[in-house]
């Protein structure tokens, strides 16, 4: 029997592993499969006056958020609000001065998809707020209220995680209650699709 046994294994042939390339540590997400709907996205970053209040009013730094939902996965509407605090220059008696500025926007998102990334363009209209009447001061500014209206757009870029994406925008603005003044938001940003 054992004779059997041995001439058995001797004559079978030899295992082959069907291995073609070793496993790869990276997975790469499905887009797909990334969350939409309701998102919210917190941003840091800068803005810079342009026009006649450009003269007097130093580039600043600003803080926003925004809440939007994606109606598909081209098409968004968001709310956006950005505060920014900023010093007069220049030699007169404001010099030196703060103020800060507030911007609460409704917009709409248009977006192209390239696998984890995306380009993305938006805009829209709400109000500006200032926090002090110094630009009345200056002849600058009729209102401490008032319409701003613009637009810009961004890249984002998608993490391995379904629901966060980095990224990186531009808006510019007009701002019809500082003396037809513009102003340019750079804000990098971290978004949460729920």
């Amino acid at each position: 029997m054992s004779a059997l046994a041995t001439s058995w294994l001797l004559w079978g042939a030899a295992a082959q592993a069907q291995v073609t390339a070793e496993p790869s540590a990276i997975v790469f997400p499905d887009p797909g499969k990334f969350a939409r709907g309701l998102y919210t996205e917190g941003e840091v970053g800068a803005v810079a006056f342009f026009g006649p209040a450009g003269a007097d009013i130093a580039p600043g730094f600003a803080i926003g958020t925004r809440v939007g939902f994606d109606l598909f996965r081209w098409l968004a509407v968001q709310a956006h609000f950005l505060g920014s605090t900023h010093s007069i220059r220049g030699d007169s008696p404001q010099a030196g001065q703060l103020l800060q500025t507030y911007q609460a926007i409704a917009e709409g998102k248009l977006t192209l998809r390239f696998g984890q990334t995306s380009l993305f363009a938006e805009g829209g209209a709400g109000l500006e707020r200032l926090s002090t009447n110094v630009l009345y001061t200056l002849m600058l500014e009729r209102y401490r209220v008032g319409f701003t209206a613009g637009g810009g757009g961004g890249f984002d870029y998608h993490s391995l995680s379904r629901h966060f994406s980095v990224g990186l925008r531009g808006d510019f603005f007009w701002l019809r209650e500082i003396s037809g003044s513009r102003d340019l938001m750079v804000t990098t940003y971290l978004r949460y699709t729920f």
